[in-house]
């Protein structure tokens, strides 16, 4: 068993964070279930981890490791990579996580042997695609789930994309001259989406972490050859009213972070600022225009619930790419919507939303888990992401909405454990059991989720409209979509429980279940990047609280 996952492990031990000096306490709500059966527990974290807490314990951990004559290679290699930027004051390389992760990486591949971790056999996941389970249409064509050094069928670079609701190709002829073909074919009315997110954008970030894994410089080399691809070519990205937003942000949040990880290799910096460019101008409008004016007027027309896995994927792509283009302002901008998107997306189970049109919601539920599960993984993973994104920089997304990260985690992590060991859901949960777990609906119409009113409702299939007054208020939360997607869980649990030392049994077994993660569409290699290396490269920097003065302690 892994040691991080080892509930009874030397590694769960009680974090000594120096309270009422350096750190205030706060408690915080986490579901615990026990059978169907839950409560509300509170654990006690700091507040908030400002930037000089955060720089001085990594650093402190950090120079600790060259006291371990093992480990001093991480050191030296952290020294090696890692840099600040002066007029921005980012740390680089920071992609999917910090250059002191990277480092880790790399010592643990070359001494597999001689140190058990998760890393390596990771790697050979990532590498090989065995146990990944293919992302299959109808035809029977998926994208690769392997990391091939060579033979990628791309680049699909595009001159112009426009998707529509569901992911549809507005034009075919838009579809790039070598779009897999073949026997099977990959599904053409949908050629935008898989060209920009399902190929390019997730094989840069999978070729970027292979190169990581093994510093074989023809996975850097392919990663870099579809970021510059995209960079000559694609002109235009849309469509704006439709997908193009979140197509762009799925995509950015990839080829930004690759990018990022690759950024000291020569080609990476001659890429840079043609790719800096190219987003400014053709990708970040897309996504800002969606993320202000788009929402802020669903919202003055009187709009409920709107912020979604759109807002905290787009949220993602500004953080990751306000860092690699040391842009303050765009990074800025993605933190203030992270923040505005993970309180409120999270708000249920809480105060005056415990209790909602009679029903009682569970800390933990986002917005969309009473759509569908996977879908809520998407908005999870993506603020995941962020977040750790912006920690590696000093500013601390985790603790938004009182760690409301933490229940969401051990919320769902619950409900997928239930649907896998075919269990009962959590109590005040029904199984959707595609629509047999509903009740009949009145001839001519079918139930369809609101989202704005998180209920069902009545829909007529003659008139297409809702039923007037025909709300399924019946107290019941119906779960569909349910399946495990590697978004962000590696992330989270590493700091959650490796930084926090919070309690996660649900998120746990989740991981011994289902790790490690792979990468599909915007998210994932969790385990690779970061599983258990809070233990090395913070827990033992702690005691640099113990050296910080109390106008340290409370700087912002």
């Amino acid at each position: 068993m892994r040691a991080d996952l080892n509930a009874g492990g030397p590694r769960n031990t009680i974090m000594n964070f120096r309270w009422g000096w350096c750190l205030l306490r706060r408690l915080v709500i986490v579901p615990t279930f026990d059978g169907t059966s839950w409560t509300s527990v509170r654990q006690t974290v700091p507040a908030t981890l400002n930037r000089n807490v955060i720089t001085n314990v990594r650093d402190a951990a950090i120079s600790i490791l060259a006291q371990r004559p093992k480990l001093n290679a991480i050191r030296n290699d952290y020294a090696m990579i890692s840099s600040t930027n002066s007029g921005s004051g980012f740390l680089h390389p920071v992609g999917l996580v910090g250059p002191a992760e990277l480092a880790a990486l790399r010592y643990r591949m070359a001494n597999r042997v001689d140190f058990n971790s998760p890393q390596p056999g990771a790697s050979d996941v990532l590498l090989s695609g065995q146990g990944v389970p293919p992302k299959t249409y109808p035809g029977g064509w998926a994208p690769p789930i392997n990391t091939p050094v060579d033979g990628y069928p791309g680049p699909l670079a595009m001159t112009k994309v426009e998707v529509k609701y569901g992911g549809n190709e507005a034009n075919a002829a838009n579809c790039p001259a070598n779009y897999p073909a073949g026997t099977p074919a990959a599904p053409q009315g949908i050629c935008g989406h898989v060209s920009f997110v399902e190929m390019d954008g997730q094989m840069s970030m999978k070729q970027a972490m292979a190169y990581w894994a093994t510093s074989d410089e023809r996975y850097a080399n392919n990663a870099l050859g579809i970021i510059e691809a995209w960079t000559n070519t694609n002109q235009q990205f849309g469509l704006q009213k439709e997908n193009g937003p979140l197509e762009a942000g799925w995509g950015v949040a990839c080829m930004a972070k690759a990018l990022e990880m690759l950024r000291n290799l020569p080609r990476a910096q001659a890429l840079l600022p043609r790719y800096v460019n190219y987003v400014n101008t053709v990708l970040m409008p897309v996504m800002e225009t969606y993320a202000t004016t788009i929402t802020q007027g669903a919202i003055t027309n009187g709009a409920q619930n709107v912020y979604g896995n759109w807002h905290t994927t787009i949220a993602d792509a500004m953080i990751s790419f306000g860092v690699l283009a040391d842009n303050k302002d765009r990074y800025k901008a993605g933190l203030e919507l992270a923040r505005t998107a993970i309180k409120d997306y999270l708000k249920w189970g809480r105060g005056s939303m415990a209790t909602v049109d009679g029903v009682q919601r569970i800390p933990g539920e986002c917005t969309e888990t009473l759509r569908d599960i996977y879908h809520s993984e998407f908005g999870l993973g993506s603020a995941l992401q962020a977040a750790e994104v912006a920690f590696q920089q000093g500013d601390d997304l985790y603790m938004v909405g009182g760690h409301a990260l933490a229940a969401a985690m051990e919320l769902h992590a619950r409900i997928i454990l239930a649907d896998k060991n075919k269990e009962e859901p959590p109590q005040g949960f029904k199984w959707y059991d595609n629509g047999k777990g509903l009740p009949p609906a009145p001839s001519g119409t079918e139930y369809r989720f609101d989202i704005a009113k998180q209920l069902w409702f009545q829909f007529n299939k003659t008139t297409l409209q809702a039923v007037p007054g025909g709300e399924l208020r019946d107290g019941v939360k119906y779960l569909l979509g349910v399946k495990f997607l590697p978004t962000g869980w590696e992330l989270g649990y590493n700091h959650y429980w490796g930084r926090l030392g919070m309690q996660l049994p649900q998120t746990r077994q989740l991981l011994q279940t289902f790790a490690p993660e792979w990468f599909e569409m915007s998210w994932g290699l969790g385990t690779l990047a970061a599983a258990d290396t809070a233990y090395q490269l913070w827990r033992p920097g702690l005691r640099a609280l113990l050296k910080m003065t109390s106008a340290e302690c409370k700087a912002p």
